[in-house]
C-alpha cells in the first residue's frame, strides 16, 4: 500500500500534528522535571566499565537537528514513513512520560569533568541544562531507534544508500553517546531500544488508515489520502 498526500489541508494537518504534541510534550516534561523528583536509581554494574568520553557530545545534540531533519525529509518524500514516525513517537513519548510519572527515577553516573578542552566545556553546559532524572527508558535512544527503522523501511531512502547509511551510523553513535557522556545508564539504553522495538513490532500489525488519529485529521471531503 502507498500512501500519498492528495489533500492539501491533509497535507497541512499532518506537518501540525508532530509541532503540536512537541509543546505538549515539553510542558509534560518540564512540569515533571519540575514536581516528580525520583525515588528509583538506575544503574548498572556494566556502567563502571563505560569510560567518560567527552567528544561523544557531538553526536549526542546532533541528534536534534536529525529529529527535525528526518521528519521533514519523510514529509516530504515518503509520506508512508513520515506516519510511521508519527504514530510511534507519539505513543511512544506519551508512554515515557507516563513511566516517569508512576516511576520517578534517575541516575548517580555523573562526575565531575576535569578537563578544559572544548568538548569537556560543552558537557557542562550540557549538564546544566541536562538534569539526571526521568532517564529510563531513555529518550534520546527511543527516538533513534524509531528512526533508523522508518529510515531502514524507506522506499525514498533506499534510492540514497549513502545518505541512509550515513543515518544509520549516526544513530549507532548517538545511542553509544548517551553512555559515554554519563547521561544514561546502559539499563536506560536497552528499554529505550526494547520500546522502540516493540512499538514497531505493534503498529506494523495494523494498516495506516485503521490509525483513529490519522482518520480524524482528514478532511471530511476527499478522504482519498491513501491508496
Amino acid at each position: 500500500m502507498e500512501v500519498r498526500w492528495e489533500n492539501e489541508q491533509l497535507r497541512r494537518r499532518m506537518l501540525a500534528l508532530p509541532v503540536f504534541y512537541f509543546f505538549l510534550y515539553m510542558l509534560c516534561f518540564i512540569l515533571l522535571e519540575e514536581y516528580v523528583h525520583p525515588r528509583y536509581w538506575i544503574s548498572s554494574d556494566l556502567d563502571a566499565y563505560i569510560p567518560f568520553c567527552a567528544p561523544f557530545i557531538l553526536p549526542y545534540l546532533a541528534w536534534f537537528p536529525m529529529v527535525a531533519g528526518i521528519f521533514w525529509y519523510f514529509y516530504k518524500k515518503d509520506p508512508e514513513s513520515y506516519l510511521y514516525l508519527c504514530r510511534g513517537m507519539l505513543l511512544g513519548l506519551t508512554i515515557c512520560l507516563a513511566i516517569y510519572a508512576v516511576f520517578p527515577n534517575g541516575q548517580l553516573l555523573r562526575r565531575p569533568i576535569v578537563g578544559d578542552d572544548l568538548f569537556s566545556e560543552m558537557v557542562r553546559l550540557l549538564r546544566k541544562t541536562d538534569t539526571p532524572t526521568n532517564v529510563c527508558p531513555s529518550i534520546h535512544v527511543f527516538v533513534t531507534v524509531t528512526v533508523a527503522l522508518a529510515a531502514a523501511r524507506s522506499r525514498a531512502m533506499a534510492r540514497q544508500r549513502l545518505l541512509k547509511g550515513a543515518l544509520m551510523v549516526l544513530c549507532v553513535l548517538i545511542c553509544m553517546s548517551t553512555v559515554f557522556l554519563k547521561q544514561h545508564s546502559i539499563v536506560d539504553v536497552a528499554l529505550g531500544t526494547a520500546l522502540g522495538l516493540g512499538l514497531d513490532l505493534l503498529l506494523r500489525q495494523r494498516r495506516p488508515e485503521s490509525w483513529l488519529l490519522f482518520r480524524l485529521l482528514q478532511p471530511r471531503k476527499g478522504r482519498t489520502a491513501l491508496d
